[in-house]
């Protein structure tokens, strides 16, 4: 059986310390997760903080507070009491926190809390890599872990590592806020696979990757070296079931079985049959926007005065992950809100709010959903919110009205609930209004189809499904993994040479025999490449083709004419065999440039940090030093110009790595390299190349040939080598082996 380790800011444990006696047992509201469920499909272990503020424990103490975790598989880190305060609530509650909500106001920016997340994460790796072994699953959970990833990864390489982040991710121009941003990012792209709840959090991810990292990013995946890691969206769901069968064993259970709580319910149900309740539970914290909705409650009384003393707001406030200062400032203007309304409207038999600063059972919690006839649900920002998905579930009679913040992550699935803005009180007090004049039969509609979706998306499938995800893009690395020209392959590879008696060698020049510049200028060939070259055309019986989109007086300049070197210029346009001069494949109409030449000018203007390059058969426009996604935009804004333009002239529109290049349509380096081969009969054919213009050279190749591709891209190529350094030393083992 595999094992899988769950890392959590805090194992799911209850932890009871009398007389420095330990009474440790599972959390009540673990079988709610949905991973207990994992306890019966892997051998699973959890690591995280035990939640004990106070830990000044004897070894005897220590020994016994271990050994009754390990029984529950749960494996506790103990960082330093001022480092965990630091950590916790410091980077993660009082930086983390307010900035991945947009709350930038709140950002406390402390070099000595973000030392201390780091170390706190470095307990964590170590903890985690002293139990784990190379086929083990680690899925990592929330933002107090950002840097685990990384941190694993550098001290086991080989393993299978999932990160789910249960908050939003803000959006790059709040993201970059963040002095300690690139290390965050880096830390998180140590993971295989990445999760987020919805997809705006995913591209504002791959956004924030993009700019601050400059990593390749196809749709969802991402390319780093020769490891391709994917970032995916995961709605978590709630246990639909487990909801549904405690409402209906509450509704049987008779009094002796009932906690106080639940009499108190009944009763005042009892009492009011008459009388609506709204119920509306978040955290005493500023991301719930807890004041804003009570105003917009208060707005309803004063415009529907007919609703006084027939309706009550059931304000639960659970305790909150924010602390000190922003707590307290919270919790009076709450207090303050509560007491003038009630103090307001209220009478001696109706308070318009019913407010209780508490924690409730999760039974409770269930009884509270389903006597309820409306939720009001409006944090401002919220990564997911599972009590909107808990109040539905919750409503096996069909009955039931919620009002959801458009701005929490389960608004995308729940679209059939009335969706209000948090900020706007008219559009909430209306709603309101709307929720209680609703038709059953339209309350009915509404939930029957948000609870059939609840259903078909349960926790454990939520749960199951990253796994399963995080399974295959460890698949899909391996498969990458049996194409990558590694050290053995290139042995194997220049063995070959050295056995053959006529060879061809294509090489690509930009991003293959040299590194990719921001000035194209400064890629030219340096001693290293110029040694390479000089030594393998020297030999009569390779023939060395260079095989480049450059123009021919680039090319012309950076090699010497004497050289013994065969070059192939502007994707095929322009050909030149050693000693002669250059020549065309065939003549070429270049009166289109004009009119395609004005049209690259305006979006030069329209995008900063672009650039024209002028060739002699082809126009490109250069955007590498451009925003990543103003960029691609402009790119593609660009095609779809340039489509309508040349649709009656043969032209060919070549999207390379951040250039587009307009050309003469029908000719492509792989008509000209089987050209340059001819009827020749070589014993060994190389073709190296990192764009995907160098996809017409491998396509033109013959199946004995090696086609490599620079870089993890979708190829034809039959392999890929890591880098322009991997391509070099290929080239150099071929210079001593020849």
């Amino acid at each position: 059986m595999k094992r899988l380790i769950l890392a959590s800011n805090k194992i799911p444990v209850n932890i009871a310390n009398i007389d420095r006696d330990f009474n440790v047992s599972i959390s009540v509201d673990t079988k709610f997760s949905g991973l207990q469920n994992f306890y019966s499909l892997y051998d699973t272990y959890w690591v995280g903080q035990t939640g004990v503020d106070d830990y000044d424990f004897s070894e005897r103490e220590m020994k016994e507070l271990n050994d009754q975790l390990g029984k529950l598989r749960c494996v506790p880190v103990f960082p330093g009491m001022d480092d965990y305060q630091r950590s916790l609530h410091g980077f993660s509650g009082n930086t983390l926190w307010p900035l991945f909500h947009y709350f930038t106001q709140n950002v406390v920016y402390h070099e000595e809390d973000w030392n201390s997340y780091v170390l706190v994460n470095q307990l964590y790796a170590d903890k985690i890599v002293s139990i784990m072994e190379d086929d083990d699953i680690l899925w990592i959970h929330d933002f107090h872990l950002l840097l685990l990833p990384q941190m694993v990864r550098i001290l086991k390489p080989n393993i299978s590592i999932g990160l789910f982040i249960h908050v939003p991710f803000p959006s790059f121009e709040i993201f970059r806020l963040l002095p300690w941003r690139q290390e965050i990012i880096e830390g998180m792209l140590g993971a295989d696979l990445i999760g987020f709840h919805i997809f705006d959090y995913v591209r504002h991810f791959m956004s924030s990757v993009r700019r601050l990292m400059g990593y390749d990013t196809v749709f969802n995946r991402i390319t780093i070296e020769e490891r391709t890691m994917k970032v995916d969206v995961f709605p978590k769901g709630i246990h639909y079931d487990l909801f549904q069968s405690e409402v209906i064993r509450l509704q049987t259970q008779n009094d002796k079985n009932m906690t106080p709580m639940q009499r108190q319910i009944e009763t005042h149900l009892a009492n009011d049959k008459n009388k609506k309740i709204i119920i509306s539970i978040d955290p005493l914290d500023y991301t719930k926007g807890i004041p804003t909705r009570l105003k917009a409650f208060e707005l309803f009384l004063q415009t529907s005065p007919e609703y006084l003393e027939k309706v009550s707001l059931l304000l639960i406030a659970l305790p909150s992950v924010v602390s000190g200062k922003s707590y307290y400032e919270i919790k009076r203007q709450v207090d303050e809100l509560v007491g003038r309304i009630n103090g307001y409207y209220g009478t001696i038999t109706w308070a318009p709010i019913i407010y209780m600063n508490q924690e409730f059972t999760i039974d409770e919690l269930i009884g509270l959903y389903a006597h309820s006839d409306i939720a009001l649900i409006l944090p401002l920002r919220d990564g997911l919110n599972l009590v909107a998905k808990e109040y539905v579930a919750s409503r096996i009679d069909g009955k039931g009205v919620l009002i959801l913040s458009e701005l929490a992550g389960s608004s995308k699935e729940l679209h059939e609930a009335i969706l209000v803005n948090p900020n706007n009180l008219s559009s909430i007090a209306c709603s309101i209004k709307q929720a209680l004049e609703m038709p059953e039969e339209e309350q009915i509609r509404r939930n029957k189809v948000m609870n059939e979706r609840l259903k078909r998306y349960p926790i454990d499938r939520w749960a199951i499904e990253f796994i399963q995800n995080l399974e295959g893009v460890k698949e899909l690395q391996k498969t990458s993994l049996t194409r990558k020209i590694n050290d053995d392959r290139i042995i194997s590879i220049i063995s070959s040479f050295k056995k053959s008696k006529k060879r061809i060698l294509f090489l690509d020049y930009d991003g293959t025999l040299s590194w990719f510049k921001k000035d194209p200028e400064e890629a030219k060939p340096d001693k290293e490449l110029y040694s390479i070259l000089k030594a393998l055309s020297e030999n009569r019986r390779n023939t060395v083709v260079i095989i480049s989109g450059r123009d021919k007086e680039t090319l012309g300049r950076w090699f010497p004419e004497d050289w013994n070197i065969h070059f192939i210029a502007e994707h095929g346009v322009w050909l030149r065999e050693p000693g002669l001069e250059w020549h065309m494949m065939e003549q070429i109409d270049n009166a289109w440039k004009d009119s395609v030449y004005h049209l690259l000018e305006y979006y030069v203007d329209q995008t900063p940090n672009t650039f024209i390059e002028t060739k002699n058969f082809s126009l490109a426009w250069h955007y590498r030093k451009a925003d990543p996604d103003l960029g691609i935009q402009r790119a593609w804004e660009l095609k779809e110009q340039l489509l309508l333009l040349t649709g009656n002239l043969n032209l060919e529109i070549m999207d390379g790595d951040k250039v587009l290049e307009i050309k003469y349509s029908g000719i492509n380096k792989g008509r000209a390299a089987l050209n340059k081969m001819g009827i020749n009969l070589y014993d060994f054919i190389l073709a190296i190349g990192d764009d995907w213009t160098d996809e017409y050279t491998f396509e033109a190749m013959p199946s004995e040939a090696y086609t490599i591709k620079v870089g993890t891209k979708t190829t034809k190529a039959s392999f890929y080598i890591d880098s322009v350094e991997k391509v070099r030393e290929l080239l150099a083992g071929f210079r001593k082996n020849q």
